[in-house]
């Protein structure tokens, strides 16, 4: 991806103003989803995304790809998006940062391997197969990066039933996983 988006980089700085179209859509569902795991509501991850965006097409000329991939340098921008977005009112006790953090942790999208591809969409299998009220827990707490207190508070269940709840779908998940061939039968649950 660095080499598309390094072509991309290239056509702006040469005046293609419309070329920065092709990063914003390689990358801002990732920061979309940085901003949501970051305690941000769809509407207001839109606009951080948006500001992201602006900010990063504004500063162009100082990203320098010898020092690292665009995804990084625009994850930069996003955590200081969202620290003054937080620093002007106090967020929720419904967000997990190390759980946002792993969004720009690495470089590599799981999804360009056919081998991760295939995993992702065996979990999201097993997801869709949990009961509903399971799947949209695991979906506040890991795709939203909810907390458990932020989980039990947007859907009424106290703390202490939302981890009972999470230990009993990845139980469930794991079974999944191992039936569809990824996981060892004797992996630790």
């Amino acid at each position: 991806m660095s080499k598309r988006d390094n072509q991309f980089v290239a056509r702006v700085l040469a005046g293609d103003a419309a070329a920065f179209g092709g990063l914003y859509d390689a990358h801002a569902g990732r920061v979309k989803a940085f901003f949501m795991r970051s305690g941000a509501g769809d509407a207001d991850a839109e606009d951080l995304t948006q500001e992201t965006f602006s900010r990063a097409f504004k500063g162009l000329k100082t990203y320098d790809a010898r020092k690292g991939e665009f995804l990084t340098w625009v994850g930069a921008i996003a955590r200081n998006v969202v620290r003054r977005h937080w620093g002007k009112r106090k967020p929720a006790d419904c967000m997990d940062p190390e759980l946002a953090e792993e969004m720009f942790a690495t470089y590599d999208n799981p999804g360009e391997t056919a081998a991760a591809g295939e995993e992702l969409q065996a979990v999201a299998g097993c997801v869709s197969a949990l009961p509903e009220e399971l799947a949209r827990l695991v979906r506040l707490r890991y795709v939203e990066g909810r907390t458990t207190r932020g989980v039990g508070e947007a859907i009424g269940m106290p703390e202490a039933t939302v981890r009972s709840r999470l230990t009993e779908a990845h139980a469930k998940l794991l079974e999944c996983m191992r039936g569809k061939g990824f996981l060892a039968a004797d992996a630790a649950p």
